[in-house]
């Protein structure tokens, strides 16, 4: 039967958790003062967190609980609530979202204009505003990929809603019974693929699965999912041999729907002409080569010179008023030159007030980029965690509310002074670190080329939390857990 939408349905929210009590209370504050749909209800599944969630879900007593004495992984939790579910239509919604304004309604409008749609997924923003998630498509490769990962939130090819083979389970509106008929997600999937296996079957069985721009949702989380060591290469194995024999590969065909490839032809004899879109070229968000990197850092940069310079306006408005030629007087006089010469030259002042002569303006800068590393790990971290610093010994980087080391480090927690030789080597370093008691790995956005240079190290990172522009963090548990076998 062809799943329908009523005028005003009723929805549940499935919210899967596993610690990050922070983030949860975040994401259910965003829910209450959001403008959700009549008949909406709010489940949280508890699977076996090992934090304090249990304790701070019991400050929201209108979202409803199911709490798991054991943990199951997000297969079984999603799985369990949608089972426990009373309505028509759930969204799954993860912890780490920030759903915009209208993102619900947009969801269910968008259902109820496409007869036989059985799933929905949302336009997906960093915090910065760029791409994590506008639809999957399928690679010459027979995985799965972001298609616009990195691209401008606002890129014409992102704001356009479509059918897709594959949309992400971060914020996804299934059909509750369609879901369940289908035995829903497969629990042989270990937090990855879950959701990409889920929309082939749903297609398999005729079923429409769409991407919807309208709803758009802010994801905290990276969306590199790949760097899960050896649970993500067998989630990556049980993907291929269920489905690479029976996948259609999309992804030129989508990128020459939206114009960012073309091809042309100048006749019988001549070679074809190839023209594809710069964005598309560099990858968009610049996370798996050194130029796209480089681009990223330079957007970075870009924002704290910016923020850097609007202060230096504000010293420069003041220096200008105590200038010994008002702008007044030279305004009056016509000579606009002269005006902007002040202008100027407060500028200078305050900037070598603002500056000591001993430092450059690159200082100032990565003073502040510092700051926002951070402040994006006191955000995002509890204040128990235990932090490893990838830095070059730079002591700012480790004034946290937590404890805090430098990495590499030597026993006394001192930066070690060279870089590993090799990615076992960086490993080692690691597992080293974890057995002295560190719970996260801090890698700031400068230092992020350590993840292409030492691959073996990357492969053993968990998905990382925080913005690739600012830095990521990585929960080493199972890291800790892997070296102790």
């Amino acid at each position: 039967m062809t799943p329908t939408v009523q005028r005003t349905p009723s929805v549940t929210i499935v919210i899967p958790v596993h610690g990050k009590s922070a983030l949860t209370r975040r994401c259910l504050q965003t829910l209450q003062s959001s403008d959700l749909p009549a008949g909406v209800e709010v489940l949280v599944v508890d699977d076996a967190s090992p934090d304090d969630t249990a304790t701070m879900l019991a400050d929201f007593p209108d979202v409803a609980v199911l709490s798991r004495g054991q943990q199951s992984g997000f297969a079984g939790a999603c799985n369990d609530g949608v089972a426990a579910a009373r309505t028509e239509w759930v969204c799954l919604l993860n912890n780490d979202t920030e759903p915009q304004p209208g993102w619900l309604q947009a969801l269910l409008t968008d259902v109820s204009g496409n007869p036989g749609t059985a799933a929905v997924g949302a336009r997906l923003l960093f915090p910065g505003g760029s791409v994590q998630h506008a639809g999957v498509v399928i690679g010459r490769d027979r995985h799965p990929h972001h298609a616009y990962v990195g691209f401008p939130g606002d890129h014409p090819a992102v704001l356009r809603s479509r059918d897709m083979q594959v949309v992400t389970a971060a914020c996804l509106l299934l059909h509750r019974q369609t879901f369940l008929a289908l035995g829903g997600f497969d629990r042989g999937f270990r937090n990855g693929h879950e959701d990409v296996d889920l929309c082939l079957r749903l297609r398999a069985a005729g079923h429409r699965v769409r991407y919807c721009a309208d709803a758009v949702v802010t994801h905290l989380e990276s969306a590199t999912r790949g760097r899960g060591g050896r649970q993500a290469a067998e989630n990556a194995r049980r993907y291929l041999q269920r489905w690479a024999d029976v996948v259609e590969p999309d992804d030129l065909e989508t990128y020459a729907a939206d114009d960012l490839l073309n091809l042309a032809y100048d006749g019988d004899t001549t070679p074809l002409r190839l023209t594809v879109d710069p964005l598309l070229a560099n990858g968009g968000s610049g996370r798996t080569h050194d130029l796209e990197r480089l681009e990223g850092l330079l957007r970075l940069r870009s924002r704290q010179v910016a923020e850097l310079l609007a202060d230096n306006v504000s010293l420069t408005i003041a220096v200008g008023r105590a200038s010994a030629i008002p702008k007044q007087r030279a305004a009056a006089a016509g000579d606009r030159d002269d005006a902007v010469q002040v202008a100027l030259d407060g500028l200078r002042r305050a900037l070598s007030d603002r500056i000591p002569a001993s430092e450059s303006v690159a200082g100032a800068v990565h003073r502040v980029a510092v700051r926002q590393v951070r402040d994006a790990v006191a955000q995002l971290l509890s204040d128990d965690a235990v932090v490893v610093v990838l830095s070059r010994g730079d002591d700012q980087l480790l004034d946290l509310p937590m404890r805090a080391r430098h990495f590499p480090a030597d026993r006394a927690g001192r930066w070690l002074g060279f870089h590993p030789a090799d990615g076992p080597a960086a490993l080692r370093m690691l597992h080293e670190a974890c057995a002295v008691g560190a719970t996260h790995l801090v890698v700031p956005a400068w230092e992020q080329w350590w993840l292409d240079y030492y691959p073996e190290l990357t492969a053993a990172l968990p998905a990382p939390l925080g913005d690739p522009e600012i830095a990521l963090i990585f929960a080493t548990a199972d890291v800790s857990a892997a070296a102790a076998s």
